[in-house]
């Protein structure tokens, strides 16, 4: 489907000189006809003179200092730290252009308490930076040798004296980097199933709906479950919707596959909340955090990815490692995922601000070195919007001459969008700005001799709120960037120095839309050949099932769009021709190259903003399953039949066949895999459990009951000679009859037992005993032969009485911003076997107020606990995560009880509500007891996550349950 692009939001301004009319290079946005040029104020042409005239003054030290720190410094600008969040003037109603000014607009700068900058330092080989920064009263924070350069915490006013050294030859601010989970911050964006806030709403119900607790059996028939209901929980207590939607759920049936034999390597921002994803059953025990490359202390984002990669192919071994101390140990990650640990697939979600554009620079390099060694390369494409859908903050095109500053001894030329439109105007706020331009230079070689400038005007067009002027004369990179948080209203001007060579230039504010825009969001290594650049397209959009082709699913409104064109090798050599649009030179990469889900379930706390997790950040780790579970399916395949599947497979949406919002269209993982040559299997089930007590409604110490299986085959391929026998591991269960055949299974046939099953218990098994069963099915066919299937049978029925277990020890404080928390025991005996259970804060006397000692909890920031209880066999099942988010300052705890079958969920609670009396749906279902022993130590685990608020548990019970084996 193509949809039409937003309105046309022109903007013209004029300076002194004469207008050349021009291209706006690749696909430009069209622009309005000029209503007529507008003189730009006196007061906003003498800044950018002075500007300019400074920076032409500059000492040999300075022109390798970034003219950002050089203004930090001189207070030119005053920009606030970077650390603190950026805030609109109060009078800013919504809608409405920020204030003109400079204090609206954030540096990119990171400063400390100390006045100290964080700083990259690039070097001569070999230099040794560390005593030198050392010497100037500075911190060495991390070096990389193979890329020389390092990163500092230094005095601003120390900059110019480390620059005087010869073998420094740049000093920027910390390049930055983001990942690419969707921002709420986009403010009214729509999804596909409405705003944000209405998504987030709509994956919460479907998770709760998820997890409640099974339907009891029939009467007349013993409850039947799978082996172990508390420990098959343990496998995972959110999973993507990803899974299902792309039909990876189907394929590893059909294929009967699930990702072993491959390992995925992970790179995010941290993998913070690992030990409680294990701890769930969302990641597996065995996954693998590179030395030192934790991340943390970070979002979790790390983990939120594993967990999707987990749930479509939870045979997959996970490694990890961050993106984020660098973009020199990026690069060096990913080759260790690859050339150490041997991933098979490797999957980002982070883009650097620096990269390229118009050539491949130091992380693109480690991806094409991975890739041609055989790895699966798949990076986020990006959430920042795309042309068709009018959300696009890029625009790209060829430098056009649009009229010159002409009181300069070396006139400046200004850049002209289209139709003498020489500023920009942005729509909706955003940032980083950052303007490329197609010359040669990366990193570890910036040799970019063609020098422009970028200077960012408030709406009034009198004053330049921000600029970027670093010196470009053969030493430096092609690239102008500035300025978080960018106001609407505010307008971008380019110009050129008279001694620059027009080129290609691409304008970009990342978050932000721009009132003349064009496609090409996605750029860096996303952008690299053989990586895989992911679009994303709402989970909501499958309706709880598949994903289906055509115009009904869009992708992501922020979902970037391509293509790319590449001007030079990673030498700085031009590829083909000109170095300019217009020229046809360089190389034309098709990207996006497929689409996959976003807005899915993980485990991680709400406030996170990874659950829902939204973004291309969400969509990469399904790709990159997926090509996990092709590798698994076809050993051995080629990367490039991996790739020739994937999108041939893929179900086509937006426009017909290949286009730059979705690429192939969306992975489709049953399709992928049929066309990488996977062969169908047998993949036998069971369907149903019948089970029927003989003599009695119940199962119950020495009685019998016989038992109807019903099998389904859910593979590829037909299933003959079918057999099963049934067997207990149960002490007193004894099988009387294990053996029969069954009918042959065509796929998605289902067949019942020829002859009924059936075994009878001891009278010495103790009422409420599970009584574990499991059927091994042998059969001729493609596929795993035998297949055993274990569930389980539930002894009694549950009584109608719970008992109370109430803690009486002393009071426990709770560690203020400790992440360990305190244990607080609580013995329970003369239960054996749990057939419910519901938890409660007790209390005398409910109040809000600090401190009070007659509730069962006392806390002055509820919003910071995590409450989790643990049963004497291990099983461990979170009953509060942070409850109200981060912003609930509520106070206490008092005769709250969580309950499986209340339906105000706890996480729901606000800061209005405290205390908190009533019944409450617990954050993770306690029904994961089921089925336990109840008898032993429990223990309660409070943990408070934040600091500055503190609390004590008083008292609490556990309201338990167990089964009654008397005759009724």
């Amino acid at each position: 489907m193509r949809r039409t692009p937003g309105r046309l939001r022109a903007t013209v301004v004029g300076l002194t000189g004469t207008f050349l009319l021009g291209t706006a290079g690749c696909d430009p946005h069209p622009t309005e006809p000029a209503p007529g040029a507008v003189t730009l104020p006196l007061s906003a042409v003498t800044q950018i003179q002075d500007l300019l005239a400074e920076k032409d003054a500059r000492t040999p030290a300075q022109k390798k200092v970034s003219s950002q720190l050089l203004y930090l410094r001189s207070g030119r600008f005053t920009p606030p730290p970077s650390g603190a969040p950026f805030s609109p003037p109060a009078d800013a109603a919504p809608g409405v252009p920020a204030a003109t000014g400079a204090s609206t607009v954030r540096s990119l700068a990171t400063t400390d308490g100390a006045g100290r900058v964080l700083v990259d330092i690039k070097t001569t080989a070999g230099a040794d930076v560390t005593t030198r920064v050392e010497g100037l009263g500075g911190t060495v924070v991390d070096v990389s040798a193979p890329h020389n350069s390092a990163r500092a915490w230094l005095a601003l006013g120390q900059l110019e004296a480390l620059a005087a050294d010869a073998t420094v030859l740049a000093i920027r601010p910390a390049l930055q980097a983001q990942t690419w989970r969707a921002d709420p911050a986009r403010g009214g964006a729509k999804f596909a199933g409405g705003t944000r806030a209405e998504r987030v709403e709509a994956v919460r119900r479907a998770v709760q709906k998820s997890l409640a607790t099974p339907a009891p059996g029939k009467a007349g028939a013993a409850a039947v479950s799978p082996a172990g209901a508390a420990a098959a929980s343990r496998r995972g207590i959110a999973i993507s919707e990803g899974s299902r939607a792309h039909g990876a759920d189907r394929a590893r049936k059909f294929y009967d596959v699930d990702g072993t034999g491959v390992k995925v390597g992970v790179l995010a921002d941290s993998d913070d909340f690992l030990e409680q994803s294990i701890a769930t059953g969302d990641l597996p025990a065995d996954t693998v955090t590179l030395d030192g490359q934790s991340g943390r202390p970070g979002t979790g984002e790390g983990t939120a990815m594993m967990q999707i990669v987990h749930d479509v192919a939870p045979g997959a071994k996970l490694f990890f490692a961050t993106a984020l101390n660098s973009a020199e140990s990026f690069a060096e990650n990913i080759r260790a995922l690859r050339f150490v640990h041997r991933c098979d697939v490797i999957v980002d979600d982070i883009l650097y601000y620096f990269e390229s554009p118009f050539q491949d620079d130091i992380i693109a390099d480690a991806v094409n070195d991975v890739t041609k060694d055989g790895a699966l390369y798949f990076s986020a494409a990006g959430n920042t919007g795309n042309y068709d859908d009018g959300t696009s903050g890029v625009w790209e095109g060829d430098f056009v001459a649009g009229g010159t500053l002409s009181t300069l001894p070396a006139p400046y030329v200004v850049h002209d969008f289209g139709n003498k439109v020489i500023s920009n105007r942005v729509e909706t706020f955003g940032g980083p700005l950052m303007v490329h331009w197609s010359d040669p230079g990366t990193l570890d070689n910036p040799i970019s001799s063609n020098d422009y400038d970028v200077f960012v005007l408030g709406p009034d067009l009198r004053d330049v709120a921000a600029a970027a002027t670093d010196v470009q004369d053969g030493t430096g990179l092609p690239l102008e960037t500035l300025a978080f948080g960018i106001p609407q209203g505010f307008r971008i001007v380019i110009a050129k120095h008279p001694n620059a060579k027009p080129r290609a230039l691409r304008l970009a504010v990342v978050g932000g839309e721009l009132g003349l825009s064009t496609p090409g969001s996605i750029y860096g290594h996303a952008a690299a050949a053989d990586a895989f650049a992911v679009a994303a397209v709402d989970a909501f959009a499958a309706s709880g099932g598949e994903f289906f082709a055509g115009p009904t699913t869009p992708v992501q409104l922020y979902s970037a769009d391509g293509n790319r064109r590449i001007f030079y090798d990673n030498r700085g050599r031009p590829i083909a021709g000109g170095v300019t649009f217009a020229s046809g030179g360089g190389t034309l990469r098709q990207k996006p190259e497929i689409a996959a889900a976003d807005g899915v379930s993980t485990t991680l706390p709400p406030e996170s903003r990874l659950n829902p997790f939204f973004g291309t950040s969400a969509a990469a780790p399904h790709a990159a399953a997926i090509a996990a579970l092709m590798r698994s399916a076809v050993p051995g395949i080629r990367p490039a039949k991996v790739r020739q599947a994937l999108q041939s497979g893929a179900l086509d949406i937006e426009g017909k066949g290949w286009d730059r919002d979705s690429g192939a269209g969306i992975a489709s993982a049953m399709n992928a895999i049929r066309d990488a040559g996977g062969k169908p299997t047998v993949f036998i089930e069971v369907a149903t459990v019948t089970a029927t007590p003989v003599g009695s409604d119940d199962l119950v110490p020495g009685g019998s009951a016989t038992l109807q299986i019903a099998l389904v085959n859910n593979g590829g391929a037909a299933a003959t000679a079918v057999k099963a026998q049934l067997t207990s591991t149960t002490p007193g269960a004894t099988i009387t009859q294990g053996m029969s055949a069954y009918p042959n299974l065509a796929p998605g046939a289902t067949g019942t037992n020829a002859t009924a099953f059936a075994f009878q218990l001891a009278p010495s098994v103790p009422c409420g005993t599970r009584v574990a069963l499991a059927l091994t099915v042998t059969f001729v066919g493609a596929g795993t032969s035998p297949r055993t299937a274990a569930f389980t049978m539930q002894t009694g029925r549950p009584a109608t009485v719970p008992t109370r277990f109430s803690y009486t020890g002393p009071v426990a404080p709770i560690p203020d911003g400790d992440l360990l928390g305190v244990n607080v025991p609580l013995v329970v005996a003369g239960l054996p076997t749990i057939s419910r259970l519901s938890f409660r804060f007790d209390g005398d006397m409910c109040t809000d107020a600090f401190g009070a000692e007659t509730v069962g909890l006392d806390h002055s920031y509820d919003g910071d606990l995590i409450i989790r209880l643990t049963a004497p066999s291990g099983i461990s099942q979170t009953l509060m995560d942070r409850p109200g988010g981060f912003l609930n300052s509520g106070n206490n705890f008092c005769q709250t009880v969580l309950d499986d079958a209340a339906t105000f969920p706890i996480g729901a609670v606000s800061q209005l509500d405290a205390p908190y009396v009533g019944t409450y749906l617990p954050t993770s279902p306690q029904d994961v007891f089921i089925g336990d022993v109840g008898d032993g130590t429990w223990t309660l685990n409070v943990t408070d996550v934040a600091s500055g608020d503190l609390g004590n548990v008083r008292a609490f019970s556990l309201d338990i349950t167990g089964y009654d084996c008397a005759s009724p």
